[in-house]
């Protein structure tokens, strides 16, 4: 009988040779996100059913609790994408420092505001009372976004400007932080009312304090439907240097939105439980069958979306300039 021996370098090849190929060591991207909502929730479902490290990329998703700093850090090169709101793709090419857009994963405003019951209640206000005459009762209280510039201050401060008020003047506009700071601040009539993505309506209403006074994400204002929400920003350099990595993570963006919207929200329940802890079944349930349809699933940019983005923006006083929406956003990686 013969035997072989095998050089301690032969063994490490043939160890390393027998390894399958998706073994191979994933390349880290880091991803930011405003805040934890389910406006973002693709991003989870790409994590967490492995369509990042299908494409060979471990994704770290980092919430900045606010939109702002989360563009912020893509500018400064500490992350390579971010998925917010286009806020800042049209301030920053206004400023001669241009981003990109280059996926819609959201095409919906998908924020909604929720009020104080009481003060809805003292004010005969209800779920089915307009947006507008809403706003216009509420002349001398406050309101607040997560923070002052995010996307959650701007819808109010566009509301307030759209019934002929002013902000601060008539209606005084704060930030108050996320979820966890906005339900308590709203249930203690420190603000009357307050905006936010998914879940956080759907548990502040589900708490008997609160009332969800607007219809956004189920398209009740056709103003804000098709429209340019939540969009994935890479800086174009980046975009130059590696087309590859933001053409994989459109891919898996949009393996994520099929599976969300192929697949039962029961079914579902594994990663909405694991990435908003705390919460009931009943309400993760709901608040993804009110945020399914407004996830893109092609992912395509288009000339209306951004438009309608671009007027919302002037309206509430932050971007003067028409801007060509050729000039911010692209569909050159989203491949068909």
């Amino acid at each position: 009988m013969h035997m072989i021996f095998l050089t301690p370098l032969l063994v490490l090849f043939a160890l390393f040779s027998a390894q399958p190929a998706g073994a191979q060591a994933l390349e880290k991207i880091r991803i930011t996100i405003p805040v934890p909502v389910l406006n973002f929730y693709p991003l989870y479902v790409a994590a967490d059913k492995g369509f990042f490290a299908k494409e060979g990329y471990e994704a770290e998703i980092i919430s900045t609790s606010g939109d702002g700093p989360d563009v912020d850090a893509l500018i400064s090169g500490s992350v390579q994408f971010t998925v917010s709101t286009p806020n800042r793709l049209f301030t920053a090419f206004e400023q001669g420092k241009p981003l990109l857009a280059v996926m819609n994963v959201v095409n919906r405003l998908a924020v909604e505001c929720f009020m104080n019951k009481e003060i809805a209640d003292e004010l005969k206000i209800t779920t089915s009372t307009p947006i507008d005459e809403t706003i216009t009762a509420l002349k001398g209280y406050t309101v607040a976004g997560t923070r002052p510039g995010a996307f959650t201050y701007l819808v109010l401060q566009n509301y307030i400007k759209r019934v002929g008020l002013e902000p601060q003047t008539d209606i005084k506009l704060i930030g108050v932080g996320g979820p966890s700071s906005m339900i308590p601040a709203i249930e203690n009539k420190t603000i009357a009312m307050g905006c936010s993505g998914s879940p956080s309506p759907e548990i502040a209403a589900s708490r008997g304090k609160s009332i969800v006074a607007t219809k956004n994400m189920s398209g009740g204002d056709p103003t804000l439907d098709n429209f340019l929400f939540a969009l994935l920003y890479v800086e174009p350099e980046y975009a130059k240097q590696r087309p590859e990595v933001v053409r994989g993570v459109i891919r898996a963006l949009r393996a994520a939105i099929a599976y969300i919207h192929d697949t039962p929200s029961a079914e579902q329940l594994p990663i909405l439980r694991a990435r908003f802890t705390g919460q009931s079944d009943e309400i993760l349930v709901a608040a993804l069958d009110t945020n399914r349809p407004t996830y893109k699933r092609d992912g395509l940019l288009t000339q209306e979306a951004v438009d309608k983005a671009a007027k919302f923006l002037r309206d509430a006083g932050i971007v003067k300039a028409d801007i060509p929406w050729d000039a911010v956003a692209t569909n050159e990686f989203n491949e068909q």
